[in-house]
């Protein structure tokens, strides 16, 4: 196998994907981190008040280091339970999803949101080429990174023939599919691979992939962002099992 177990430490910030964390049992929680004279949910009371710090406003901005993520007054530091392996799968009949190369963090956080919506079990990314799991990642999702594996693999191509190997049928995503997406099968063990912003997915991913399948949309416009159609795909995967989700 191309990668290893990683327990990755992470910061979670905002109300919903803190609430999320700690509800689902999702993150060994660390230390928790509260805006002084702020009310917060009851929920919060559910959290060790050993490991609660109460800081300012500004200590909170420096400690994610980005004026793009809106804390809302609390981060947890934690050490995600949620990271594993592609030998995981291989008795377990799901959907999972491959990103190729897609590296904006809003996307990122918006297909794991989707992803946990619909039941995707897993988002599987390369582990230097794309998007890390941020802060930025971590508050896009809303709280949907507590939901869904994340597997990091050094190399996409022999993912995918794992994943064949372990019954997957792979399903790319792209403009110029063959198919429209409705009509093929994606009942049972379904991987789909949703490719970059800028470059789609890559041309060996394609040629490895069973089908090559393209959302209908109008013939005058024709494009989505990745993360829009990731929700379509989902959907339809869901749909098509009967929402028989996890």
């Amino acid at each position: 196998m191309q990668q290893k177990h990683c327990r990755n430490k992470i910061l979670i910030c905002g109300i919903h994907s803190c609430r999320e964390a700690v509800m689902a049992s999702s993150a060994e929680i660390l230390h928790v981190y509260l805006a002084e004279g702020k009310k917060f949910p009851e929920w919060v009371n559910e959290i060790d008040m050993n490991i609660i710090s109460y800081v300012t406003k500004d200590y909170l901005n420096r400690l994610v280091k980005s004026d793009n993520v809106a804390h809302q007054g609390i981060v947890i530091e934690a050490i995600a339970n949620n990271f594993g392996t592609i030998a995981d799968l291989k008795n377990i009949n799901c959907s999972v999803a491959i990103l190729d190369n897609v590296s904006d963090p809003h996307n990122v956080g918006a297909i794991i949101r989707s992803a946990a919506v619909f039941g995707i079990r897993a988002i599987i990314t390369h582990n230097r080429s794309a998007c890390r799991i941020s802060e930025t990642v971590s508050k896009t999702s809303s709280g949907g990174l507590s939901y869904v594996k994340i597997y990091s693999v050094s190399n996409i191509a022999t993912t995918i023939r794992d994943l064949k190997n372990y019954g997957f049928w792979i399903v790319a995503l792209s403009e110029k599919g063959e198919k429209y997406l409705h009509e093929i099968d994606l009942r049972g063990k379904i991987c789909v691979i949703l490719g970059s912003e800028n470059t789609g997915v890559r041309r060996l991913q394609l040629a490895n992939s069973d089908f090559v399948a393209k959302i209908p949309t109008t013939p005058h416009f024709s494009t989505l962002n990745v993360s829009n159609a990731a929700s379509i795909t989902f959907y339809e995967i869901a749909r098509q099992n009967k929402f028989m989700m996890e």
